[in-house]
């Protein structure tokens, strides 16, 4: 499961009714929290751009991943974390570590920043 690019359930909030609320969503699966549970990365498109984040969110072009069916641009947010339930993946897209290894490399790397930051931070 590690490194395969799920459709899931994902939780957001939507700014215009400021509700949480729920919709598909492309994700990375890239940690195994415990027997059911996964660390995803969320992929989305961003539309305000003044929300991405230079450091941390790595931008995929669609004809850079054509397996995904992108429609446009859209970013690994690798600093959005999130734990999911295995009954949250609703549909494996692609084997993207496997088909992608050097975005995929790049994504774990900017993840791996993150997280040293956040330690760094912490202390």
């Amino acid at each position: 499961m590690i490194g395969k690019a799920y459709v899931s359930t994902f939780q957001f909030y939507n700014n215009h009714t400021h509700k949480m609320e729920f919709k598909n969503r492309p994700i990375l699966i890239v940690g195994q929290a415990d027997s059911t549970d996964y660390v995803v990365l969320p992929i989305s498109r961003v539309t305000n751009f003044a929300n991405l984040d230079n450091n941390y969110d790595v931008p995929i072009e669609p004809s850079d991943v054509p397996l995904m069916n992108l429609k446009q641009r859209s970013y690994v947010r690798t600093h959005k974390q999130c734990v999911i339930h295995l009954g949250e993946l609703t549909k494996e897209i692609v084997d993207f570590k496997n088909e992608y290894p050097d975005i995929y490399i790049n994504i774990i790397a900017k993840m791996e920043a993150f997280q040293k930051h956040l330690i760094d931070n912490a202390l």
